[in-house]
């Protein structure tokens, strides 16, 4: 069996971090404005029924009383984990007067900093180090995203404290021989996803199989093992599908049914709209190995940090911090297999079969999380969010400290060891000049996240603004246009001439036009429309182009009539422009006028003085 680190108040030491996170999270949860958070109406509903009620709802009863989404459904028919520890932690703060809408998030801060907590214990005891403990505990607590989620109300909390939770219990099987306590422990784990998020539930087969594989309970406690781990699932969460058979019928454990009753009679999204990559002509492998429209990078960012509604993305030194965990992680399990299959041709036994049929079991967790997330953004609706994989975020964490663990025991480590530490031998204390120089790097990369992203974009200092003349740009020139798509286009004496075919009208501008283009530039376009719709227009470097709003593209909606709508544009170095006119089929459009300004950012200038002018 593995023994504990042995160094004073270690547990101590799990709940000092978990207070200082909680600390920091209630923190920005108080900080951050109402509404910058993905569906953040639809979660504050569900946790308030729980709040006002004392009970989970009932349809459709409690229908009247709960504010349906735009897809015509409602977070009371979700697990309802995050809910009611949003609720419970509201009603426990209520004295403190702090508005409902931003108190419910305490129920996130409180579960987020629950699972920092649960990554140092794990981590530390997995690999009997603290430092690969607290080192992944800031991995973990700082990340931009986990940290906006942690200043939330939103069900992401839950299912990432729940999969943690059961990856804590998961990694006591592969440690020592199991025990009552900790089969109960697990159940409840269990019970814990299943009450937190669908997509923490994609976990459960290869928890299940880890359990399988490597419990071993002592001789003559299988059946009470058993047992109490079947009361812990229904503790933790299984009395959630028991309630709902109790009021839905056995035909809807988990209200899938009358979800889709709701969402039949009260969608207001037209379903058409609800495509997923295979609509536009791409196939599951060009999705995914052919990258299409970025969607690997675009998936990796917005699980690192892409923020506020996929609008506020961080900067180069958070992406390749967490880009180079995850890398190493993914790649340790493969190069491992290769390594375990030289040392069995070669006759050299393995120390460590239990260790990495759990590692093997997270790796392949994580590649069908992904392939899963992957496939329902090609078959069903395109929903590039990262957020999606976290519920897992244990997974690489684990992978990623197993290959700094096998490092740190080879020969050349072994040897230079001793002159990376400092402190005194004498009272037993050497603190690790390589942990402490990474824990110092991961807290300033997140303060400069913190300070050059989220606060300017919350809190925009003052900026001077630059204009230079408009200069209009020639639309009677045929030449003006590389070529058109979906539309029929007039040449007139007015200007643009233009009747759409399908939704999906484009006009690709002459390179010509980017001699007018700087790297900021204010657009003024005057039209006349017959009808109300969306303009559009995209910029790249010579490359294709990409809807990625106030980076390569910028939107406007309009109505019918003239019109006349100015739109910003931080092209950079122009190659290509387009103008999308519209997003109606079958619509009349004058565009009398296109004009361009140059236009400057600077920082408001700051005036020294030392005695007030009259």
């Amino acid at each position: 069996m593995t023994k504990t680190p042995d160094i004073k108040n270690f547990h101590r030491g799990t709940i000092a971090i978990g207070l200082v996170f909680l600390i920091y999270y209630f923190a920005t949860a108080l900080a951050l404005p109402y509404g910058a958070g993905p569906d953040y109406d639809a979660h504050f509903d569900g946790a308030r029924f729980i709040f006002s009620e004392g009970r989970l709802a009932v349809l459709p009863e409690d229908l009247a009383t709960l504010n349906l989404t735009t897809y015509g459904s409602t977070r009371a028919l979700r697990p309802p984990l995050p809910y009611i520890v949003s609720a419970i932690t509201a009603k426990a703060l209520s004295w403190t007067g702090i508005d409902l809408h931003i108190l419910m998030r305490a129920g996130s801060a409180v579960l987020c900093s629950l699972t920092v907590a649960l990554i140092f214990l794990t981590l530390t005891r997995y690999f009997q180090s603290i430092a690969i403990g607290l080192i992944g505990a800031l991995l973990v607590g700082l990340m931009p995203q986990f940290a906006f989620i942690a200043s939330h109300l939103n069900d992401d909390s839950a299912a990432i404290f729940s999969v943690t939770l059961l990856v804590f219990c998961l990694s006591h099987f592969v440690l020592r021989q199991g025990s009552r306590t900790l089969a109960l422990t697990t159940g409840i784990a269990i019970g814990l996803v299943i009450l937190s998020k669908f997509t923490a539930w994609l976990f459960l087969p290869f928890g299940g199989i880890a359990i399988l594989l490597l419990a071993r309970p002592k001789p003559g406690q299988w059946v009470s093992s058993m047992s109490l781990m079947t009361l812990g699932v229904v503790l933790g969460g299984g009395w959630w599908i028991g309630f709902n058979i109790f009021h839905y019928g056995w035909h809807d454990p988990l209200l899938f049914q009358i979800g889709a009753q709701l969402s039949q009679q009260h969608m207001n999204l037209d379903p058409s709209q609800l495509k997923g990559f295979a609509a536009e002509g791409v196939s599951f492998l060009g999705l995914v190995l052919g990258d299409y429209k970025n969607f690997l990078d675009e998936t990796l960012i917005s699980a690192i940090g892409n923020l506020d509604w996929l609008r506020l993305r961080v900067g180069f030194p958070q992406y390749l911090l967490y880009t180079i965990v995850i890398g190493i992680a993914l790649v340790s399990i493969p190069f491992r297999s290769c390594i375990a299959i030289f040392c069995f041709i070669t006759g050299r036994p393995s120390t460590r079969n239990r260790q990495f049929i759990f590692e093997g079991l997270l790796f392949l967790a994580i590649v069908s999380q992904f392939l899963i997330y992957a496939y329902y953004q090609w078959a069903q609706e395109i929903q590039v969010q990262g957020k999606y994989l976290i519920p897992i975020l244990a997974c690489p964490l684990i992978l990623f400290f197993s290959t700094v663990n096998h490092i740190r025991q080879t020969r050349f480590w072994s040897r230079y060891r001793p002159a990376m530490t400092f402190g005194a031998s004498a009272i037993g204390v050497r603190v690790p000049l390589l942990a402490l120089f990474t824990s110092i790097v991961i807290v300033l990369v997140h303060v400069d996240a913190v300070r050059r992203f989220v606060i300017p974009y919350y809190n925009p200092p003052a900026q001077v603004l630059g204009l230079g003349p408009f200069i209009e740009l020639d639309l009677n020139d045929p030449a003006s246009i590389i070529r058109s798509k979906n539309l029929d286009i007039e040449f007139t004496d007015e200007g643009w001439q233009l009747k759409t075919i399908t939704s999906d009208s484009q006009i690709e501008l002459s390179q010509s036009f980017c001699d007018h283009f700087l790297s900021n530039n204010l657009i003024s376009i005057n039209f006349k429309s017959d009808g109300d719709g969306v303009l559009q227009l995209f910029w790249s470097e010579n490359k294709r182009f990409v809807a990625r709003r106030g980076e390569s593209s910028t939107t406007v909606k309009f109505q019918a009539g003239e019109n006349a709508v100015l739109l910003a544009a931080g092209t950079g170095n122009c190659g290509r422009l387009r103008l999308d006119p519209t997003n109606t089929a079958d619509q009349l459009m004058l565009i009398r006028s296109i004009a361009v300004a140059p236009m400057s950012i600077t920082r408001f200038p700051y005036y020294f003085r030392i005695f007030k002018a009259r």
